[in-house]
């Protein structure tokens, strides 16, 4: 609000204010739809201000069902447009769409017309030229916002120019919904723009369909993932043309239970970008199911530099694999969480790998200097915790 005062003093302050006054834009979508279409309406007056938007957040605060169309019961801000309003924005949103450079004009005044709420987000989408930051929460089926998005990316035909989502750096993406899952594979419009450097998905993802064959993405360099399933064969597709991603995390879905999880195909996945990850955070939720396998040796990664996981995925019982065998040399933090463990006398394999790795710092990792887990409380009545307390003054290196 103070921004707006600041508008009101003189046409000089309106020059330097509304910069930082229209640099993001975020609403309750779908709930807020007549705020988008008021926003609408004030970048197609004036394109400058369009062009002011690095920012865009279209959220959610409830769960919304597109299949079965549950809304949650109280007082809807949409209906506060008229009619005659209505008719006005269609007129000016269809004229805004003659000036896209669209593949199907037909389709999208055909959305306009019958006042699909999200042919509003969509448009959004391709009007605003310099946006830096993008978050949506999805419907399960997001048709419209769909071919948005294919539009402005690669996959455009090369005849159609657009400068739409050319510059999107972070895009952060979640699924709407309380049954249904969305396919991973439905974010592959976010890894073909061409300037992005951090995605993040989430919600009720699944890996039923194999992942589309992309041409190779330079400046991706972070990638989250929370899914409720993600096969290992998915996941090594996705990596597989990433050459420069250098930070990676896997959670899961905390509201499923008794989902398999595959250690050694998922580290085999890993392996398509051991090249360039330094950050690896593998962190299924406790009530994860293994196969019996273990995440295998990550020595090839030879830029890694934090490993966050579960000790049951990196060593297993911690009696048949040496962390000191496993781990590469370039590697400064090693955090494992030790949840699956009941009781203070299954710490004891690892305090002694963790003493292990540390008496070998001179020799074999010599960049160490963070080691620890989520609940250290619990390794302190361990045998051999007070020797591993002392190695790690004594070699530098901050245990927690």
């Amino acid at each position: 609000m103070n921004l707006v005062r600041f508008c009101l003093v003189s046409r000089s302050f309106v020059r330097v204010t509304r910069r930082k006054l229209y640099a993001s834009f975020w609403c309750d979508w779908p709930k807020e739809t007549w705020r988008i279409r008021a926003f609408l309406r004030t970048v197609i007056a004036n394109p400058l201000l369009a062009s002011y938007v690095i920012g865009l957040e279209l959220g959610a605060w409830r769960a919304w069902d597109r299949e079965s169309d549950e809304w949650d019961s109280g007082y809807d801000d949409n209906r506060k447009y008229s009619l005659v309003q209505n008719r006005s924005d269609r007129k000016l949103f269809q004229k805004a769409i003659q000036h896209l450079a669209l593949s199907d004009k037909t389709f999208w005044r055909s959305a306009v017309r019958k006042d699909v709420d999200e042919v509003y987000a969509a448009l959004l989408l391709l009007l605003l030229p310099n946006l830096r930051k993008l978050k949506l929460s999805l419907p399960l089926k997001f048709g419209i916002l769909e071919k948005a998005l294919l539009h402005a990316t690669l996959l455009r035909p090369l005849h159609v120019p657009s400068a739409s989502l050319q510059k999107v750096e972070k895009v952060s993406c979640y699924f709407l919904g309380n049954v249904a899952q969305g396919d991973i594979n439905e974010l592959a419009p976010f890894f073909r723009l061409p300037c992005v450097r951090r995605i993040r998905a989430g919600s009720q993802l699944v890996s039923s369909k194999p992942w589309p064959q992309l041409p190779p993405h330079t400046d991706l360099e972070t990638l989250k993932l929370c899914c409720r399933d993600l096969q290992p064969e998915v996941l090594g597709s996705m990596l597989h043309g990433l050459v420069s991603l250098t930070k990676f995390e896997f959670e899961t879905h905390l509201l499923f239970d008794h989902i398999l999880f595959h250690p050694q195909r998922f580290g085999s996945a890993l392996m398509n970008a051991a090249s360039s990850l330094r950050d690896i955070c593998i962190a299924p939720e406790p009530h994860y199911h293994g196969d019996g396998t273990l995440l295998g040796s990550f020595r090839s990664f030879a830029q890694l530099k934090c490993l966050r996981t579960e000790s049951r995925w990196l060593l297993g019982d911690a009696r048949s694999v040496r962390l000191v065998d496993i781990l590469p040399p370039s590697l400064e933090i090693l955090a494992l969480t030790l949840c699956r463990f009941d009781s203070p006398v299954h710490y004891g394999p690892v305090v002694s790998q963790f003493k292990e790795l540390v008496d070998a710092k001179p020799s074999v990792m010599p960049n160490l200097r963070t080691i620890g887990d989520k609940i250290s409380q619990s390794t302190h009545r361990t045998s051999g915790f007070d020797e591993l307390v002392d190695v790690c003054r004594r070699m530098g290196v901050t245990l927690e």
